[in-house]
């Protein structure tokens, strides 16, 4: 039988129904948790419940690795239909779903999980890039073997309006989010070898802040891949978006700028009013 190759994302990669469909990539849903009832990312549970929850309850969503099992269902299904399959996952540092992936595709010959080393649209623009090499002709295992040299050419940086949901998910002291809520700081978090961590710190507004971003990372850079830039949020208005996208075009050509909602995995950490910058270096 004809091999085919099947690109695969969890969840986590946020990308919209829009590109998922361009580029035929499958999706598989994570679990969020409200309280001690499972629910499936982007399937029966979106962003807004989340927020929802947790005004009701006061009490945080949380989220939980798969089983093998549970990706061994998938990957058995793919297998059993001829594919080869790409999986990419959250990183490493952050999670153990993409050792979880590794230990369920061991049972498999066509099975090749990929950990991204990065977050969200992160994760997505690795798996876009995997699916346009399937569609130069290229087997699984080649592009695995091109998308691991390419986690590292991967830029994501996102600016986030409170840090009280870092703080309720243990990633930040309370003296630290009571601090730049009142100075009116935005802080700035990029994701480097794997891990996310504050680079900066901004003052003002969600869209002074992200476009003083913009400013910081794309002005005079050289060696930006231009195919695409993805802007990943929850919860900003139109205005800013727009603003952002503005200012993008104002310090380098992309092709195609596309703006993705947020997810459940993502957004139950950074709260409402995040926004990020996804983009490749050469």
């Amino acid at each position: 039988m004809e091999r085919k190759v099947k690109i695969v994302a969890d969840s986590t990669c946020d990308l919209s129904a829009e590109l998922l469909e361009r580029y035929r990539i499958d999706v598989i849903p994570l679990n969020v948790n409200l309280g001690d009832v499972s629910y499936l990312d982007g399937v029966d549970i979106h962003t807004p419940d989340l927020f929802e929850y947790y005004k009701k309850t006061g009490k945080l969503p949380t989220t939980s690795a798969p089983t093998p099992a549970y990706y061994e269902d998938f990957y058995q299904k793919w297998t059993n239909e001829g594919w080869e399959v790409v999986h990419f996952s959250i990183s490493a540092e952050l999670t153990v779903t993409p050792n979880i992936a590794k230990m369920a595709a061991e049972k498999f010959d066509n099975i090749y999980p990929v950990d991204s080393r990065n977050v969200s649209n992160g994760m997505g623009i690795l798996a876009i890039k995997a699916a346009e090499l399937r569609d130069e002709g290229l087997s699984a295992k080649e592009i695995e073997e091109r998308v691991l040299g390419m986690t590292g050419k991967v830029r994501t940086t996102c600016v986030i309006s409170t840090l009280l949901f870092m703080y309720k998910g243990g990633r930040c002291t309370g003296v630290q989010a009571l601090g730049a809520n009142l100075l009116n700081l935005k802080p700035c978090i990029d994701v480097t070898n794997g891990k996310m961590g504050v680079a900066r710190k901004y003052r003002g507004s969600l869209k002074s802040a992200v476009c003083k971003l913009v400013e910081d990372r794309l002005k005079g850079v050289e060696n930006v891949d231009l195919d695409r830039l993805l802007i990943a949020n929850y919860d900003v208005d139109s205005k800013t978006i727009e603003a952002v996208k503005a200012k993008i075009r104002e310090y380098q050509d992309f092709k195609d700028i596309f703006v993705d909602d947020c997810g459940c995995s993502v957004s139950v950490h950074c709260g409402p009013g995040t926004l990020a910058l996804i983009y490749m270096t050469k």
